[in-house]
């Protein structure tokens, strides 16, 4: 049974916004009846690299650590412009700290 959970929002640009992203995944917890719930919301490039991103290190860290049981992602690219490498990295990552993953739009 899933208790806890973390919300991954990602955006590129200072003229973008993270809330409808954390807007969407709190909507989506909600109906699970998950409300221990941290949101992770970063402004920065997809593309950049992993050691420019804190807020996803921060992610990372916190997982490996069992502090979740799900992380929810509004889009699987929010995670990663660098192919799905990355992508695949970070979902290893979880499931090897028995933490599921969702994205919205998969």
């Amino acid at each position: 049974m899933t208790e806890t959970a973390a919300i991954y929002a990602r955006v590129s640009t200072t003229d973008q916004d993270v809330r409808r992203q954390l807007e969407e995944a709190r909507d989506h917890l909600d109906t699970q009846g998950i409300d221990d719930v941290t949101e992770y919301p970063e402004v920065v490039s997809g593309a950049a690299d992993t050691d420019s991103r804190d807020v996803y290190n921060d992610l990372l860290e916190d997982v490996a650590a069992g502090a979740y049981d799900l992380v929810v992602v509004h889009e699987i690219s929010r995670l990663s412009r660098l192919g799905p490498t990355e992508i695949h990295e970070f979902i290893q990552h979880c499931l090897e700290h028995d933490t599921g993953v969702e994205a919205l739009d998969v």
